[in-house]
């Protein structure tokens, strides 16, 4: 293939002497490959949103390459489906025109009306096979109605840069020129090699209008094929960041006579350079050199937007003043961020690029602080060398260079190809600071350059473990007089958030094995009850009732609950009974007490059952402070005293926890060689396992004998401030120390418990924790970008607020509203603009604006009225979505899982919502 005319100009030079490693040739094994020529190619053509771009060659070419570029449109989505003919052993060994060409005519056909032209790319192997792509394109074209346009582009003739310009070669060859516009203006303008990543071009569009430039073509973000064919009508060229177009624009000159700029539209002063630029050429071209028409509108214009972009970004240059950034970005946008960030008061200690020449090397030189380095070798090892020398405290590259300096705990920000934000014009540059901001100022460094609880001293630890034995005594001292959580002062509830006391002892008691729940109150309680834990854990729940009636309304219910129990003993036979009021019971003043006493004494033959009680009245509390109860009931009834068990603990986790969380806890107690006592144990009870036979009974919790021997334990973890109470119960009664966890999600929480476990059992931190705080660390890194900044609102139980709450912050996120569904101690500390005490629909008000909600199924509605697309099930019920019962936010793990879940949250709208915004 022979090489164009523009290949051995000085501009492609790459062997100059002097010249660093980046102007040069990737040479092999050096590790500083830049992309091929294939890409180069698809890089400028792929941004033509209604084409075919059809690859011709093995999967390889379009399988890595299809759809990985941030070009968006605002019309067409064509150009982002994978087109190969997939060439097999046989195709390459008897040739794939004939393949090529069925190809090309079949999708033609198929996507008749959407598609205005098929690009055909050449790749290396069917160059090697010797293929004719260029006849092949001229016979298929006769067979179908749109253009049929040959990329000879195989990746072995060149770098990324040579793909570039046969691309600009190309388009002047086959599509500028071929048609006419239906209107011209003395201020058209073509932009070159502006490919509308994650945006850009729309925030340049209303600059432009506002000045009354109009852009005719854009070569090639958001191009319509038809727009680019009107290419050669325009008044002026502006070159966008890409070198490696300049011969387009300037053979542009030599055969249309259209004058050329290169400009760049990132931070302010280029912004203005630009525009200014361009504006003194369109007047010159129009009315000669005394025509100020274009130049007074950009005056104008700029005197208004630089005042309010420098307002806007001041609150983000206080936060990045005096910082300091590595620079290494894909080609002339060097010199642009150079100055952007400089305008954010950051300093840039060294800067490179892969595909620049000997004159933007040097001109990069110039721009640089005397002691600043330009970054010559560009291989991982080059600029793992660099990042180690300066030390910086943020890199700005491209996607390639990302996952090299997060794993150097260097915040990062992407931008080139990869990118989700817009950043060019005025409008960019805000939002280039807020996501410098952002990303440097994420609240996750601190906690991840944060020693690790296996590099604590035991002093650190000891300290770690006694501020966990004082949580209780700290949280029940509390003055909830003095919070700034106030009860509700509406007059009714409207859509509740809250669920039932009883029902959360139901749970408690569904987590210990043989047992049945007894709900003192009438039929319907029950009813409800079950129904609501079946669409939350799709299992059957063991729970029966005394059936009250009227007359035992009347004249009381103590009979009720004795017959109650008598029967449940005598047909079920269950290892323990939990007996929970209702508000029926408790407003009647039914002496539960004394009705077990009662019937202890009528059925002795019932002895060896033991009975269990908790007060639950529906007015006092929500399902948090029943399941509390029952938990307080449990270990107060049921632990016996004896001489202590080496190396056991009891676990009390809080009705938040998932029985898949609850599991994930015990494994992290085991691991440091203690064996815990889970009460209750739902993840035994009800994980979603098969049972050989169904028991009316709750099946598979903890045992009555482990209950008994809790007793014996040498330590009580809880994990919920509800079970404060119930561990400090065991504590008075039988002198086990407490160690208390408002949370263990989080990476600072769950560090807290590790510490205090290796503390306890006198053990370092195994191996397996500290690989899963690695990963948890890696998935922190991968995900801040899509956490920082977002807006969040929470309406859960006080347990599930203050585990979420604290690490949606952590993570970056802004929570503008918390809503707890009962007023509980620990809530003046959550870091939220608002917390109150509310119902859903104070949620729908405080939800307002925001990216995401947290909050159980019932709160769907409020999000589908809110517009809210991101809507995080958690709490319960969760019953439109399946597996809640098995999901893991618990410990390192848990926590990497929950980051993902969120981040995935965020990124799946996040593309549509920018379209759907421009549109």
């Amino acid at each position: 293939m022979p090489r164009p005319d523009w290949y051995d100009a000085p501009e492609c030079e790459t062997q100059e002497k002097g010249a660093p490693k980046f102007c040069k040739r990737s040479e092999p094994g050096e590790g500083t490959e830049r992309s091929c020529a294939f890409d180069g190619a698809r890089v400028v053509l792929m941004p033509i949103t209604d084409a075919i771009h059809l690859v011709h060659g093995p999967i390889a070419c379009a399988g890595n390459s299809w759809d990985n570029r941030g070009a968006r449109s605002s019309g067409s989505e064509l150009y982002r489906r994978g087109f190969t003919t997939e060439l097999l052993h046989n195709d390459v060994v008897f040739g794939g025109e004939a393949k090529l060409e069925r190809a090309i005519v079949d999708l033609a056909g198929r996507y008749a009306g959407e598609a205005k032209a098929v690009f055909v790319y050449a790749t290396c192997v069917s160059a090697m096979t010797g293929d004719d792509l260029e006849a092949t394109c001229r016979r298929a074209a006769a067979r179908v109605p749109i253009p049929v346009i040959p990329v000879n582009a195989p990746g072995f003739v060149g770098d990324k840069n040579i793909g570039n310009r046969l691309a600009g070669e190309l388009l002047l060859e086959h599509v500028i020129g071929t048609a006419e516009p239906a209107t011209t203006t003395p201020y058209d303008v073509n932009l070159i090699g502006e490919y509308n990543i994650a945006g850009d071009l729309w925030g340049m569009r209303p600059l432009f209008a506002r000045a009354g430039i109009r852009i005719l073509s854009c070569i090639s973000g958001d191009a319509r094929f038809e727009d680019l064919r009107y290419a050669h009508r325009a008044r002026l060229n502006v070159i966008i960041c890409s070198k490696s177009l300049t011969n387009l624009a300037r053979k542009m000159k030599k055969r249309f006579g259209i004058p050329w700029l290169e400009e760049s539209f990132y931070g302010m002063t280029d912004t203005a350079r630009a525009l200014r630029d361009m504006a003194r050429e369109l007047d010159l071209a129009h009315g000669g050199p005394g025509d100020r028409t274009v130049r007074d509108r950009v005056e104008a214009l700029l005197a208004e937007e630089e005042a309010r972009c420098t307002a806007r970004i001041a609150p983000y240059r206080a936060r990045l003043e005096g910082k300091r950034a590595v620079l290494f970005t894909g080609g002339v946008k060097t010199w642009s961020m150079v100055h952007a960030l400089r305008e954010l008061g950051v300093e840039v200690l060294a800067a490179g690029t892969q595909n620049s020449t000997l004159e933007d090397f040097h001109r990069m030189k110039g721009l640089l602080h005397r002691d600043a380095r330009i970054i010559e070798d560009t291989s991982t090892a080059g600029l793992l060398g660099i990042m180690r020398e300066k030390r910086p405290d943020l890199m700005v590259a491209g996607g390639k260079t990302k996952f090299l300096a997060l794993k150097t705990l260097t915040p990062f920000l992407d931008i080139n190809h990869g990118r989700a934000h817009p950043y060019a014009g005025y409008e960019g540059m805000v939002t280039f600071a807020r996501q410098l901001d952002l990303t440097v100022n994420s609240p996750i460094w601190p906690a991840l350059r944060a020693p690790a609880p296996q590099d604590l001293p035991e002093a650190e630890r000891e300290a770690a473990r006694a501020r966990a034995a004082g949580h209780a005594a700290a949280l029940l001292a509390e003055d909830l007089s003095a919070s700034r959580v106030k009860p509700p002062a509406k007059a009714a509830t409207v859509n509740p958030q809250k669920n039932s006391p009883a029902l959360g002892a139901t749970l408690a008691y569904l987590g210990v094995d043989g047992m049945l729940g007894l709900l003192h109150g009438a039929q319907g309680c029950s009813t409800f009850i079950r129904l609501q834990l079946s669409r939350h854990f799709k299992e059957s729940i063991a729970l029966n009732c005394t059936a009250m009636s009227e007359d035992a309304a009347i004249f009381g219910g103590w009979e009720n609950l004795k017959r109650g129990l008598a029967r449940v003993v005598e047909k079920f036979r269950p290892r323990v009974v939990g007996v929970m009021t209702s508000g029926l019971t408790e407003t009647m003043g039914d002496d539960v007490r004394s009705a077990i006493a009662q019937f202890r004494a009528e059925h002795p033959e019932h002895a060896g059952v033991p009975v269990v009680w908790a007060s639950t009245a529906d007015y006092m509390g929500s399902l948090e402070e029943g399941y509390a109860a029952a938990v307080e009931a449990l270990v107060g009834t049921l632990a016996e005293r004896g001489d202590p068990i080496p190396g056991q603990v009891n676990l009390l986790p809080g009705a938040h926890l998932t029985p898949a969380d609850v599991e994930e806890l015990a494994l992290l107690v085991r691991s440091f060689g203690l064996e815990p006592v889970v009460a209750p144990d739902l993840s035994r009870a009800l994980d979603g396992h098969v049972d050989e036979e169904v028991s009316p009974l709750s099946t598979g919790g903890v045992s009555l004998e482990e209950l008994r021997r809790a007793g014996r334990s040498v330590a009580t973890l809880y994990f919920g401030d509800s079970l404060a109470r119930a561990a400090s119960r065991l504590e008075a009664r039988l002198g086990i120390p407490s160690y208390g966890f408002t949370s263990a999600t989080g990476l600072a929480e769950v560090d807290r418990l590790v510490a205090v476990l290796s503390a306890i059992s006198g053990r370092p931190v195994p191996e397996a924790q500290r690989r899963a705080r690695s990963r948890l660390a890696d998935a922190m890194l991968d995900s801040h970008y899509q956490l920082g900044g977002k807006k969040v609102a929470v309406a859960l139980e006080s347990d599930l607020l203050k585990t979420l709450v604290p690490f949606l912050a952590g993570m970056g996120c802004e929570v503008t509203a918390a809503l707890a569904a009962t007023r509980t101690r620990g809530l003046d500390a959550l870091p939220a603009a608002r917390v109150d005490v509310g119902d859903l629909e104070d949620l729908e008000d405080a939800a307002r604006g925001v990216d995401l909600l947290v909050a159980n199924s019932n709160a769907r509605q409020a999000a589908a009225r809110l517009g809210v697309k991101a809507h995080l099930r958690a709490g319960l019920p969760v019953f439109d979505r399946l597996g809640a019962h098995q999901r893991v936010w618990a410990g390192y793990r848990g926590t990497m899982n929950l980051v993902f879940e969120v981040a995935n949250l965020f990124q799946a709208s996040a593309g549509e919502a920018q379209r759907l915004a421009h549109n």
